[in-house]
């Protein structure tokens, strides 16, 4: 990962760190989310990951972005100055930690499990809610759906940083079922090599609502600047290409 980040800067010409603080302007940090961004080859590519590109343009900036775990990532933006991150879970302990920006859309949460087990004797695609408060249920460390789970008294709850290593775990029998947005573990799924029709998909509890966020100390000029380039590529028809090259299925 750190090489994949020094691989970023160069690609990029970034500023240093000192540079960006003083100008004010937003570095974006975010983790493999597929579709909003993963690697493939080292390089970074998909939904949000085109916006930043193509709305830094629209700025006439080259793109300043970074890769880390996911609940590094959040932590750097909600502690730190001038971060921004995507896609954010606009949850209520969080509207005030952050600023938000851009609506990247709505995503339900669902369960996965595999389609070729039975998981405890439970089968995932049938299972009620008390039989799956039984399972061992994956989650990425540092995602709000951890409160969906602890809501529904859910106590078996594994951690890990990223979508490709739960869906290795469930894979390989260490977890019975990953609970995700929907759109990110189907794309996950699909491309880090493992295969739509070997998994199977549960009960929903609920959606969230995914936001490109930044520190609260990002000026209003700089909020004012990302979203008058979000809104031109909205009228340019640009948001709703990469929306249907993305999320094929809406």
């Amino acid at each position: 990962m750190k090489k994949f980040i020094c691989l970023l800067a160069l690609l990029f010409s970034l500023p240093s760190q000192a540079q960006q603080a003083a100008d004010g302007q937003i570095k974006w940090v975010t983790a493999e989310l597929p579709p909003y961004l993963w690697l493939q080859h080292n390089l970074p590519q998909g939904y949000a990951y085109e916006l930043i590109v193509t709305m830094s343009a629209q700025l006439g900036r080259k793109p300043d972005l970074s890769i880390y775990p996911w609940a590094r990532a959040v932590k750097m933006t909600r502690e730190g100055q001038n971060y921004g991150v995507f896609p954010l879970d606009r949850t209520a302990d969080r509207e005030t930690g952050f600023k938000w920006l851009i609506h990247l859309g709505s995503a339900p949460n669902r369960f996965f499990g595999k389609r070729s087990t039975v998981a405890g004797s439970v089968n995932i695609e049938n299972a009620s809610l008390e039989q799956l408060r039984g399972l061992r249920v994956g989650i990425v460390r540092g995602s709000s759906l951890e409160k969906d789970l602890h809501a529904q008294n859910f106590r078996n709850i594994q951690y890990e940083k990223d979508y490709q290593s739960l869906l290795k775990l469930l894979q390989l029998g260490g977890l019975d079922a990953v609970y995700s947005g929907y759109s990110i573990m189907t794309s996950a799924i699909e491309e880090y090599g493992f295969r739509l029709e070997d998994f199977t998909t549960g009960l929903n509890m609920g959606s969230a609502e995914l936001y490109m966020a930044s520190s609260m100390n990002v000026s209003e000029d700089e909020e004012r600047a990302w979203r008058k380039a979000y809104e031109v590529l909205q009228k340019d028809g640009t948001v709703q290409k990469l929306r249907k090259k993305y999320f094929s299925w809406e």
